[in-house]
């Protein structure tokens, strides 16, 4: 008779424990940046003391999940222009974009250039700059661009 008493308790003691795995914890921080966010942009060329070039308008970001768990898809649209897609690294809200070189077109030319690529989120706010930069022959180029736009 005890034995079947302890069965009892155990059965019941067994099946009334909650399962740890809730969708709460199952859900990817990632997620909340996740869609189309339509900015405005700004770019400027210096080519030593020289202000070159300077443009601006309107344009289309999209992020997507990217293929390691601190890390998303940065697809960038301009009229006109070819589409490109980065992986950013995230960091809490502020990410990295994860490439060091960039092609500068001067003129008919173009040159092969250092990059670097930063961003931030503040809820449904995304800003990202970055500046291309080159130094040939001792004179140095830098493209700065400046994106800024809210999410869909």
């Amino acid at each position: 008779m005890r034995l079947i008493v302890v069965f009892f308790i155990l059965v019941v003691g067994i099946s009334s424990c909650k399962k740890s795995d809730s969708e709460a914890d199952n859900v990817d921080p990632r997620e909340q940046y996740y869609g189309t966010y339509d900015i405005d942009y700004s770019s400027k060329t210096i080519i030593g003391s020289i202000d070159f070039n300077e443009d601006s308008g309107k344009g289309v970001l999209t992020f997507s999940k990217g293929d390691a768990s601190n890390e998303l898809k940065m697809t960038t649209e301009f009229p006109g222009f070819s589409t490109a897609t980065d992986v950013v690294k995230l960091d809490g809200t502020k990410f990295t974009v994860n490439r060091t070189r960039d092609q500068m077109t001067l003129g008919n030319k173009q040159y092969d250039a250092e990059f670097l690529g930063s961003g931030l989120f503040e809820g449904k706010l995304v800003t990202v700059t970055s500046v291309t930069t080159l130094n040939q022959n001792g004179t140095v180029a830098k493209w700065t661009r400046s994106y800024k736009g809210m999410r869909r």
